[in-house]
């Protein structure tokens, strides 16, 4: 019998999956191939054991049958497990999760917010297969950019979360020009060029993304575009005059949400105007 509510969440935690280091011990010498198969056990915690191990190994093998248990498993911490898994095999992992970009879960975004996302770091991506491919990093830009080239609209959606995310995560600036075309290319598809605007907001510091920004800024685009180019100008910090006159003239617009991105941008960019008027 449970007699505590603590007991009660630790229960809870085995049934999401959640081990301690203690749980490894035991199967620390089992072999790819028996690992592999407890993937697959109706214990959630086994299958959390077999991918922490897995992915401590680093053996390329067992990516096709993480990619596999990720795409399907419900418990939480397992789910995790596998995708951590994942992340340390690094560049091998990239093309099969990649496959995977748009197929786990339905979090998705599938239209515009209703609402500013008030959050000072890149967004965490809501893919899962892109937030895996956030943690292998900068080996992942080039696949990332023949996404964008060739797939479709939502799967290259996921891909621009995932560069979003690794340029936050390693300042790899080496897809902004791509991103920066993308702003024009995909002006006419909303969901897109949210993101691409998004995405840029982990490009810190690079000036060549302010122009089309700013332009953003002056045109007749939906309010969460508008909001989001305001937040993206403040993430990327750089204070340069007509940035800061477009979102001054910004605080003026009756949108609540755009007012409070273009206040929480001006705010960032605060520190910076006295070194950019003196130049």
């Amino acid at each position: 019998m449970i007699n505590s509510s603590e007991e009660k969440r630790n229960l809870d935690r085995k049934r999401r999956g959640q081990i301690s280091p203690e749980d490894i011990k035991a199967y620390a010498e089992f072999s790819t191939e028996h690992l592999i198969k407890m993937l697959d056990d109706n214990n959630p915690q086994k299958r959390t054991i077999a991918a922490t191990i897995l992915g401590n190994k680093r053996d390329s093998k067992c990516i096709r049958n993480l990619c596999n248990s990720l795409k399907k498993e419900n418990a939480l911490y397992s789910r995790i497990a596998m995708s951590e898994a994942l992340g340390k095999m690094g560049e091998a992992s990239v093309l099969p999760l990649i496959k995977l970009l748009g197929q786990i879960g339905n979090n998705q975004e599938v239209e515009l917010p209703k609402k500013y996302f008030n959050k000072r770091s890149f967004p965490l991506a809501r893919d899962m297969a892109a937030r895996t491919i956030i943690k292998i990093g900068k080996p992942a830009t080039p696949y990332l950019i023949k996404v964008m080239e060739e797939q479709d609209d939502f799967i290259m959606q996921q891909a621009i979360d995932a560069i979003g995310g690794i340029a936050a995560k390693t300042d790899d600036k080496s897809v902004l020009s791509v991103m920066i075309d993308g702003l024009e290319t995909h002006s006419d598809n909303k969901i897109s060029l949210w993101k691409i605007i998004r995405a840029l907001s982990g490009f810190k510091h690079s000036e060549e993304a302010l122009t089309p920004l700013v332009n953003i800024l002056k045109s007749n685009y939906d309010a969460a575009i508008i909001w989001e180019s305001a937040r993206t100008l403040g993430q990327i910090n750089i204070s340069r005059p007509d940035a800061i006159d477009a979102l001054q003239e910004l605080e003026k617009n009756d949108n609540p949400e755009i007012k409070k991105a273009t206040e929480n941008a001006l705010i960032n960019l605060s520190h910076n105007i006295r070194e950019y008027s003196s130049k």
